[in-house]
């Protein structure tokens, strides 16, 4: 797998350095040197030049790449710019755009990407929930009041049959996982026999991970 990276600001950066640890192929852009000279030892490939030059960006060879991510929050018409160049003029099959407002958002739709990301918000949003629920531990949002959490399996269901438990009548919560030591079992038998120390993957509206969790 390999993608590119237009952009080498703190997101653009931070993404790259997480591609690399995946054993993914990066090609690092920024028309900023220190930024590409900074990432050069670290990715496969490093280039410095002006992302909204249409030439610049066919000299790139992008159509070769699985993914390509265009970087760019803080300067909205470049970004802009950039992806409809890419889906329009490149006809690139996948491109994902940073967005800095919902205005920005929109505009990336329009232009054409295939995702739209918003660092800032969704960190906002999933900090809101994560202290909503700030009794659960191991917590991931999904949507408004909804999330995934790790909880420990409560006393009162020790020695009962999974099946036995009425999970979403009881708890209100749909179990997707148990791990019992080192082992992990994805949608447990029904038959499993809940043991002290087991926990639980479970799925649910935030008020309800908590009272799982209390």
């Amino acid at each position: 797998m390999n993608a590119a990276i237009l952009g080498l600001g703190r997101f653009g950066t931070q993404l790259a350095r997480e591609l690399v640890k995946m054993r993914v192929d990066v090609l690092a852009v920024d028309s900023n040197s220190a930024r590409v000279n900074e990432l050069a030892e670290t990715v496969l490939l490093a280039a410095e030049g002006n992302l909204t030059d249409v030439d610049f960006l066919e000299s790139l060879g992008l159509r070769s790449y699985d993914y390509v991510v265009v970087a760019i929050g803080s300067d909205i018409a470049a970004s802009v710019l950039i992806t409809l160049t890419l889906k329009q003029r490149l006809r690139l099959k996948f491109v994902a755009a940073k967005s800095a407002t919902e205005d920005h958002s929109r505009a990336l739709e329009l232009a054409g990407a295939d995702v739209v990301v918003n660092p800032e918000r969704e960190a906002a949003v999933r900090l809101a929930h994560t202290l909503g629920a700030r009794a659960v531990a191991d917590y991931m949002s999904i949507q408004a009041d909804y999330g995934i959490a790790k909880v420990r399996a409560p006393a009162s269901v020790h020695g009962i049959k999974i099946g036995d438990i009425d999970m979403q009548g009881r708890f209100k919560v749909f179990l997707l996982a148990r791990v019992r030591e080192a082992s992990v079992s994805f949608n447990p038998d029904l038959g499993d026999v809940v043991k002290p120390g087991d926990t639980w993957i479970v799925s649910g509206r935030d008020a309800d991970l908590a009272a799982l969790q209390r």
